[in-house]
């Protein structure tokens, strides 16, 4: 019985990483994070993949979550309604931006993504469900922090790392707090490449009748795409769709 119990511990482990990761992990690098023997790490990942909790990009290649942990987080009533009501806001925002368009709530110190629609089926900057990226370098983690509770937001404040992903990457906290408050007085927020070196993004929350923010909705492009004054001609559309959806679903006002 103890085996068994190791062996599911070992598996969420290799999953909860996964998951926070945000991206394919070779399995030299995961062995090295759990602390497990190559040859064990092999082994539970095979399994997993064989039931479709994770799934290897190529032979010999990085692992990611797979299809089956995508459909039980889909099964998540709250998450699951959300994405459901919010999926035509989103196809027409990919219709009017033509651009990767995405979904997301604040988890703890990070956003999980709960939909992703890219244009005309392309790929591109595609980010599946169930993913978490970092909310301290995100558009759509800024655009859900600025609208937490004063007290909620200093506890979250209070833990958060800045950890630096590119040279844009926002690290001192004090401006940071500049960068939300800059959210509440225009509506949205932005990713000035400090994730990814080659990406930008603009996302908006939806904000219910209490005035806090229940998910964000975002607009993504690869920085060799965008055209002249993208931020002036994007975020008011965002900013549109979002308080559009909240009046209709939860019966949120124009901030």
């Amino acid at each position: 019985m103890s085996d068994t119990n190791g062996s599911v511990t070992k598996a969420l482990d290799a999953l909860d990483l996964l998951g926070r990761a945000g991206q394919a992990v070779r399995l030299k690098d995961l062995a090295l994070q759990l602390d497990w023997p190559e040859s064990t790490t092999h082994r539970l990942l095979a399994s997993l993949a064989s039931r479709g909790y994770v799934q290897q990009q190529e032979p010999g290649g990085a692992y990611q979550l797979g299809w089956k942990v995508v459909i039980l987080a889909r099964s998540l009533s709250a998450e699951a309604h959300l994405a459901r009501g919010m999926r035509p806001y989103l196809q027409k925002l990919v219709r009017q931006v033509d651009r990767t368009v995405n979904l997301a709530v604040l988890n703890d110190l990070q956003v999980m993504y709960l939909d992703c629609l890219t244009p005309n089926q392309r790929l591109t900057l595609y980010v599946a469900p169930g993913a978490n990226l970092p909310a301290s370098c995100t558009a759509l983690g800024k655009a859900l922090l600025a609208y937490l509770p004063q007290c909620q937001l200093e506890h979250v404040l209070s833990r958060l790392h800045l950890e630096i992903f590119t040279p844009q990457t926002i690290t001192s906290l004090a401006e940071f707090r500049r960068a939300l408050r800059y959210v509440r007085q225009r509506g949205y927020a932005v990713d000035r490449r400090e994730f990814k070196p080659d990406v930008a993004c603009i996302a908006a929350p939806i904000i219910d009748a209490s005035g806090h923010a229940v998910a964000a909705i975002s607009v993504t492009t690869p920085v060799t795409e965008l055209p002249a004054r993208w931020e002036e001609r994007t975020a008011p559309v965002i900013v549109s769709v979002a308080q559009e959806a909240a009046r209709d679903l939860y019966g949120g006002h124009d901030e």
